[in-house]
């Protein structure tokens, strides 16, 4: 019986450092934020590296689906991410201004749940079993943002020049996904 290695996570990289520090021949990244990001030059500064990961053909290939996103110093605070005022200012202002996750974000149900509840409209809740709030999402407001994303993706590609059918497998995965983050049959 063979076993593969022992996969090591994604290195932590913090966003709006300038990317120094990027890791080449990984298999993901984790962009770590701070709450502080939403001030408009730190913002600025996240924004510029997500551009220069988008406008390099290079880390657009290598990083394909293999991005993910994490929030410094939420360790000890119980709220769930996409209720922490300052989390969803960061997220909706970096997606203003860099809307390619459909490209990059991992495949991830639960990533892809964080980034859609950050960007969408908050519906009432109900508090769970767990403890945790379930919010209905807007219909109209996800439909509209998928077609924002899908927009986004294909002029990413565009740009880039990806085939048709590599095109259309980044975006069935990631439709993939969202579909298993809002509950969606299929």
């Amino acid at each position: 019986m063979s076993s593969s290695p022992p996969t090591s996570p994604p290195p932590r990289v913090a966003l709006g450092t300038g990317l120094a520090a990027l890791p080449t021949g990984q298999s993901g990244v984790v962009f770590t934020l701070e709450l502080q990001d939403a001030q408009p030059a730190r913002l600025k500064r996240c924004a510029r590296d997500l551009l220069h990961i988008s406008d390099n053909v290079a880390c657009t290939e290598q990083l394909t689906g293999r991005m993910f996103f994490a929030f410094n110093g939420l360790e000890r605070d119980p709220r769930q991410v996409h209720t922490i005022p300052e989390c969803r200012e960061v997220l909706r202002s970096l997606h203003r201004r860099w809307p390619y996750w459909m490209h990059f974000l991992a495949p991830e149900p639960d990533l892809w749940s964080v980034l859609l509840l950050c960007l969408l409209p908050l519906g009432p809740g109900v508090r769970l079993p767990n403890g945790r709030i379930a919010h209905e999402l807007d219909h109209e407001a996800l439909q509209g943002l998928v077609t924002e994303l899908t927009v986004a993706v294909n002029e990413l590609h565009y740009h880039h020049k990806v085939e048709a059918t590599a095109s259309k497998r980044i975006q069935a995965r990631a439709m993939r996904a969202m579909g298993r983050a809002t509950g969606a049959r299929n």
